[in-house]
């Protein structure tokens, strides 16, 4: 089947040390050491896995924080339409902008690689596809736009219909993504029902979604505001990707009861 898994990492789908807190003063909701992996459901046919990993790395002499969104097929899905997707980014730890990001795309025959490295001091990018680009101040890649998120949930104030507008490089393009706020909902998973916020981020209708509806994510509504569900209804069908395993959060990730 081909569902392209970037979708799923572009919504699920930028962390610091212990000792690091963000430029504005305030501690992110993550940290590194962070792990998360997801479950994907085709309907009721298990499809595949996403895993999102967070640690400490030197780059090129500058101590950074790599984040990496994996995405693949399993099972069936993956005798019929094998996907391995590998999203990068090498992060500012004291501000959690990406320096360099690394898009790596295997999709059945399809290929595709791409490196970003990201100049604050001009606000350009530059990349293996097509060299200089002049971008907006504080342009992220779509990994580092999920952490962001997480800890814009955790500081802002929001009532359903709110859109947090962030923008970010994909596609080798600048690319605007806009999150619609809900509100608060319970959400079963694997791992037990949780209190929830649920967001909508827009889509394009009449491509491969039905609706601008038709994207929606939960994220946990405590101190660590972690993704645990996406959910997908596309035009070939319903998809959904579950959090099965967290470890190394910041804050103990709790049930209810």
């Amino acid at each position: 089947m081909n569902i392209r898994i970037s979708i799923l990492l572009m919504l699920a789908i930028f962390l610091s040390n212990e000792s690091r807190v963000l430029a504005n003063g305030r501690n992110p909701v993550y940290k590194s050491g962070e792990s998360l992996r997801y479950q994907i459901y085709y309907g009721p046919i298990n499809g595949g896995e996403v895993t999102m990993t967070l640690k400490p790395v030197n780059l090129e002499g500058l101590e950074v924080l790599h984040g990496v969104a994996l995405g693949y097929t399993t099972g069936l899905a993956d005798r019929v339409f094998r996907i391995y997707d590998v999203y990068e980014t090498y992060m500012d730890p004291a501000t959690g902008l990406p320096v360099k990001s690394i898009r790596n795309i295997s999709e059945g025959n399809y290929r595709f690689y791409n490196e970003i490295w990201y100049d604050r001091d001009s606000n350009t990018v530059h990349t293996l596809m097509s060299g200089r680009n002049e971008v907006p101040e504080g342009i992220m890649d779509m990994v580092s736009a999920i952490y962001r998120l997480r800890d814009t949930l955790h500081t802002g104030t929001f009532r359903p219909g709110d859109v947090i507008e962030m923008t970010t490089w994909f596609s080798d393009r600048i690319y605007p993504v806009y999150i619609r706020y809900d509100g608060p909902e319970k959400v079963r998973t694997r791992m037990g029902t949780f209190h929830a916020i649920k967001v909508y981020p827009v889509s394009e209708p009449g491509r491969v979604f039905r609706g601008e509806e038709d994207i929606t994510v939960w994220f946990s509504n405590d101190s660590n505001f972690v993704p645990l569900r996406v959910r997908l209804n596309m035009l070939v069908g319903a998809v959904r990707m579950d959090l099965i395993e967290a470890e190394g959060l910041r804050h103990e990730l709790f049930p209810l009861p």
